[in-house]
């Protein structure tokens, strides 16, 4: 059985006028209930069936998630390490249990029968569904890894006549596994579902982001990746193996989880967002406010706060040391990570947290970018201080602005030099640079000064809110 090409809408507008049935592609009995608003229909399927028809040379389709391709679903990429491991699993088991199988497709009617037969319990019903040639595809939603597992250990053991092979041969063909169709023609909820269901392995934050449109933060990531300058090619929410399929030359600037996590701060969240239920809370407050403010609301209000957002970005982009030259094509994204202190995430917060202060500051954003230009934030940046013999200490050396937030210098053993790398993404360490750099600009510009400010401080939250007074005490009763 070969994978049918998907038909135009316009075949299927035919198909649908001649009254065709177009022959039987598969057919089975199974249970047809709902959650919530979606149809699903449950059955078994024999593992050995799952091996040579539900796979992804013949019945079942997936692609990789392309964040610029709306019209399918898409997935993570592959990880082979993981294939391995549940094909291990299955040849060495003598319990191959997999999982229900979550598969999901357009229940179009010219194309998808359903027949209910009896109500066997309230809301559930067995049915014989009947897909003919030319539907839909038929999308893996939950369980590419353990089909191509399958699949895999099938092919090495089911020609087997003797010795272990024979015998993970007559398991998988005793066996079978649960598998439930979902009748969702929409690809965003298709995609939404996976994000929710995901079992096997934890799913990517930086996937999740541009997958689930579910919450305001990662829809405001959603358009400020696909929208501004510095992100366009440059942001990974896959394996890079994944990317590079469909571009040989894409190298990850940031993850899109980072890039998520700057627009929101941006936006106006600032560092309130310590959890992703405390940066969605606050971001929406955000866009209550802009909504009562200027009459707009729902995605209207999203898209021109992100459209701010976009222009401050894309901005910096221009005037930003190493930025600068990424967008003038003079500088690679893989010379720029070797050269520069913001190519890790916790460069870009520090970069976002300071436009946001100056919004919220009521200071000019782009005056403020002007001056984070001004910035060393080039590695090799170095001071060197000379050893000290009275006091017993060494010659060292350290980043002129960076060092013990964004930079850690370290003596290269092998470069015979002293190289500052990027101190990591901790929160302690990025949340001191942002404010080390309010600091400064605020002492070099004085029309910027209010940057510094405590009250900018507190609303980034850099500074905890002032409690009020609180209760008074009990009075101390007089002794008699």
């Amino acid at each position: 059985m070969t994978k049918s090409t998907p038909q135009t809408s316009s075949e299927r507008l035919r198909a649908r006028l001649k009254g065709e049935k177009p022959p039987v592609k598969v057919e089975r009995y199974g249970f047809m209930s709902k959650a919530g608003k979606l149809d699903k229909i449950t059955w078994v399927e024999p593992m050995r069936s799952l091996a040579e028809q539900w796979n992804f040379e013949n019945l079942l389709s997936r692609e990789d998630y392309d964040l610029d391709d709306d019209s399918r679903p898409g997935q993570r990429g592959i990880y082979e390490q993981q294939v391995k491991a549940i094909a291990e699993g299955i040849r060495s088991s003598d319990r191959p249990y997999l999982g229900t199988l979550v598969i999901g497709m357009d229940p179009d009617p010219t194309f998808v029968e359903i027949e209910k037969i009896d109500e066997v319990m309230p809301g559930v019903f067995l049915v014989k569904v009947t897909v003919r040639e030319g539907a839909p595809p038929i999308w893996s939603v939950d369980g590419q890894h353990r089909e191509f597992a399958l699949g895999r250990v099938w092919a090495l053991v089911k020609d087997a006549d003797e010795g272990d092979e024979l015998v993970v041969r007559r398991y998988i063909e005793r066996s079978a596994t649960e598998m439930t169709m979902l009748l969702e023609g929409d690809p965003d909820i298709l995609s939404t579902l996976f994000i929710k269901m995901a079992s096997t392995k934890p799913i990517d934050p930086s996937l999740v982001a541009v997958m689930d449109k579910a919450n305001a933060q990662n829809r405001l990531g959603q358009y400020v990746i696909k929208t501004s300058r510095l992100c366009q090619g440059r942001v990974g929410y896959l394996p890079d193996s994944a990317h590079k399929r469909r571009d040989t030359k894409f190298a990850s600037l940031y993850k899109a989880a980072g890039v998520r996590s700057a627009a929101a701060a941006i936006a106006g969240v600032g560092v309130r967002d310590r959890t992703p239920d405390a940066r969605e809370s606050n971001l929406n407050a955000v866009f209550k406010k802009r909504a009562t403010e200027t009459g707009i609301s729902g995605e209207l209000v999203l898209i021109a706060v992100g459209a701010e957002v976009v222009e401050l970005l894309d901005y910096a982009f221009e005037r930003i040391p190493g930025w600068r030259e990424i967008a003038a094509d003079t500088l690679t994204v893989s010379e720029f990570r070797t050269r520069y202190l913001h190519s890790a995430t916790a460069g870009l917060h520090v970069i976002a947290n300071t436009i946001a202060a100056a919004r919220m500051a009521g200071v000019c954003p782009r005056k403020t970018v002007d001056a984070l230009a001004e910035l060393p934030w080039q590695r090799d940046a170095l001071q060197t201080t000379e050893a000290d013999e009275e006091k017993g200490t060494p010659e060292f050396s350290s980043h002129v602005f960076f060092e013990g937030t964004l930079a850690k210098t370290v003596w290269d053993e092998r470069g015979l030099r002293w190289r500052a790398s990027a101190s990591g993404a901790t929160r302690a360490g990025y949340e001191a640079a942002i404010s080390r750099v309010l600091r400064h600009i605020a002492a070099e510009h004085s029309e910027l000064k209010e940057i510094a400010s405590d009250a900018t401080f507190t609303e980034i939250g850099l500074m905890a809110r002032k409690r009020g007074p609180g209760r008074p005490r009990k009075a101390t009763a007089s002794p008699a």
